[in-house]
This record gives structure tokens, C-alpha cells and sequence, in this order.
């Protein structure tokens, strides 16, 4: 994981490792990451021992406002990607299941986006 945080090391200013558990093929990882803009990705990502995975990418701006935050609690069934989904300012959307490195790849387009 800390690979994948260096490698966006352009946008990504400081991150900080909360807790990192592996037992066998299962995990915890959570830590925060800030960015060159000021907001902050908070990261939860687990994966159990029969295989399963839950996970929480929380982007906030500056003022700690929601940007997105992608999750996989089973919370909207009627959505077509169930369980996985995106809040938003607007509300909830349907989502692709992501990983760090998709949302990172993400906010490093719209950071780009927003200095072009």
C-alpha cells in the first residue's frame, strides 16, 4: 500500500499509516493521505479471512466537506452495483468496486483537472 501512496507521490504531500494488521491473507490498512490542494483521503480497507473485503475512501476538502467517498456497506440495495457505491455532495451514485489505486488515479485526474 505504501508503494501505491509513493507513486502518487506529485499530488500526495504527507500520509500517515493508522494501523496496518496482516494476519495470513487478511489485512487492515487504514491511514490518512493529504494532498497538494489541502483535502485529505482518509483509507479503510479491510480483507477477512474467507476472502471478503470491505473498504471506505473518504475525500474531503479543506473544510473537512464531503468530495466523494467510495464504500461497499450493503446500505443501497436498489442501486445495479450493489453493494459498491459513491457519496457525494448530491448524493449517492452507483460505483465500480475501487481500490486505492483507482482512487488515487481518480483525485490525481481531478487535481490535474483543476490546475490545467
Amino acid at each position: 500500500m505504501i508503494g501505491i501512496i509513493e507513486a502518487h507521490s506529485q499530488i500526495v504531500t504527507s500520509y500517515e499509516i493508522k494501523r496496518f494488521r496482516q494476519y495470513g491473507g487478511a489485512y487492515e490498512f487504514v491511514a490518512q493521505i493529504d494532498f497538494v490542494d489541502g483535502s485529505i483521503l482518509h483509507v479503510r480497507d479491510y480483507v477477512f479471512l474467507n476472502g471478503d473485503r470491505k473498504y471506505s475512501f473518504h475525500w474531503l476538502d479543506q473544510q473537512l466537506q464531503l468530495i466523494r467517498r467510495w464504500d461497499n456497506s450493503p446500505h443501497h440495495p436498489y442501486l445495479s452495483m450493489f453493494p459498491f457505491h459513491v457519496h457525494t455532495p448530491r448524493g449517492v451514485e452507483e460505483s465500480l468496486p475501487m481500490t486505492l489505486q483507482k482512487v488515487l488515479a481518480y483525485i490525481r485526474q481531478q487535481l490535474d483537472n483543476a490546475s490545467a
